[in-house]
């Protein structure tokens, strides 16, 4: 009996790792993918039109070493201007003093390497895969204007991760980055804010924040320093006025014509992703329900786009990870797959090149579309956090 029950589960156990090594290939081969993207990118930008966004930031650090204010105009260097903290300045000095095809090649691999390495370290092996293969035309669209968007959801992916695994230095480092990059990462601390030792959490990232914020004392004096923070308030202050942006007021500004107040809507948002965040706090505590976990991971991801007044299409490869790694995690739905298959097909393959230009302009970028459907999208996935609480509360009252 025991040699035929043995040879009866062989074929099973086979497959099952056959499973799982076919699993592990297509991850492997999505991870290869992503990291040669960033490679023929970074060989576009160097034979064919320059980056204007990483002149920027190799401008900034030659700035902050000359004593130079680095939110004024500088349009002998560079279109546009930087935006972002002191800190990013300092980063970005040896890359500065490479060659621009190394410059180039380094900030593309790490803005694609950060991220995969997160989808990898932080979900399954299958649905690591899936999440990559979800974002990739997104993270593709980020390195081809050489932003930072990959990097900033890589990072609010660890800061989840180690949340989860409780490690409060690590996701303190994750979050400081997050935030000094573009503000808003910053809203990853809420993680740490829902694990058991969360006061020592908080107060690592506060440490992590200023730690950071200090660094670039290393190459500029503290009055200067204080005039580049005071300059970068005023810069962001102005940047609140921004009419029709790719974020939830700014679909209804562009439908409307009409500018509505920010503030409020950034509020009821704010407090909604707390409220909820709050009632799956248990997830976060030792061998949490992952897929409770995810979701409430997911939903704030895509919250960090969608209540961001200076959102664009470049910042929606963070929102697609939140998409990715809801959908990915969560049982199998017809409903859910609907879902993603019209923020697929409607908020991304519908801006690219695959469709006439007079209708993408038209119907994707005039109406916000992608904003749209990732909205959709995160209200789904608002039934889906609210549903799993009642399930798992009526399991405990049981």
């Amino acid at each position: 009996m025991q040699i035929g029950a043995t040879d009866a589960t062989a074929p099973r156990l086979l497959s099952t790792v056959s499973a799982a090594e076919r699993a592990t290939r297509w991850r492997t081969g999505l991870v290869v993918v992503h990291l040669l993207a960033a490679i023929a990118i970074a060989v576009q930008h160097v034979t064919g039109k320059p980056s204007n966004n990483f002149a920027i930031f190799v401008a900034s650090a030659r700035h902050l070493r000359a004593g130079l204010d680095l939110y004024h105009a500088w349009p002998a260097e560079h279109a546009d201007l930087f935006k972002y903290s002191p800190t990013v300045a300092l980063a970005f000095t040896p890359l500065a003093a490479l060659p621009t095809w190394a410059g180039l090649l380094t900030w593309h691999l790490l803005n694609a390497g950060v991220l995969v390495y997160a989808v990898c370290r932080v979900l399954p092996t299958t649905a690591a895969a899936w999440t990559l293969a979800i974002v990739f035309f997104e993270a593709l669209g980020a390195l081809q204007n050489a932003q930072s968007n990959g990097l900033c959801a890589g990072l609010m992916l660890l800061a989840a991760d180690s949340a989860a695994r409780d490690r409060p230095f690590a996701g303190a480092w994750a979050v400081a980055g997050g935030a000094h990059i573009k503000l808003f990462p910053a809203a990853a601390g809420l993680f740490g804010a829902l694990t058991p030792r969360r006061v020592l959490h908080m107060v690592a990232m506060g440490m992590g924040v200023v730690a950071l914020a200090l660094l670039p004392l290393l190459v500029t004096s503290p009055a200067q320093l204080v005039a580049h923070y005071t300059s970068w308030l005023a810069l962001l202050r102005t940047d609140a006025a921004a009419f029709g942006m790719w974020w939830v007021g700014g679909i209804v500004e562009r439908l409307s014509g009409v500018a509505v107040p920010h503030a409020p809507i950034q509020l009821v948002g704010t407090a909604w992703v707390i409220v909820m965040a709050w009632r799956q706090r248990a997830a976060f505590a030792a061998h949490g329900d992952l897929a409770t976990r995810m979701a409430v991971v997911g939903s704030l991801l895509v919250y960090t786009v969608l209540f961001n007044h200076r959102a664009e299409p470049p910042t929606f490869v963070i929102a697609f990870s939140g998409v990715a790694v809801w959908w990915s995690t969560q049982p199998r739905a017809r409903w859910r797959t609907a879902v993603l298959v019209a923020v697929l097909v409607l908020g991304s393959l519908g801006g690219t090149d695959l469709v006439p230009r007079d209708l993408r302009v038209t119907y994707h970028q005039e109406t916000r579309l992608k904003a749209i459907v990732v909205l959709v999208a995160w209200v789904a996935m608002q039934r889906d956090v609210w549903r799993r609480h009642a399930t798992t509360a009526g399991a405990s009252s049981a």
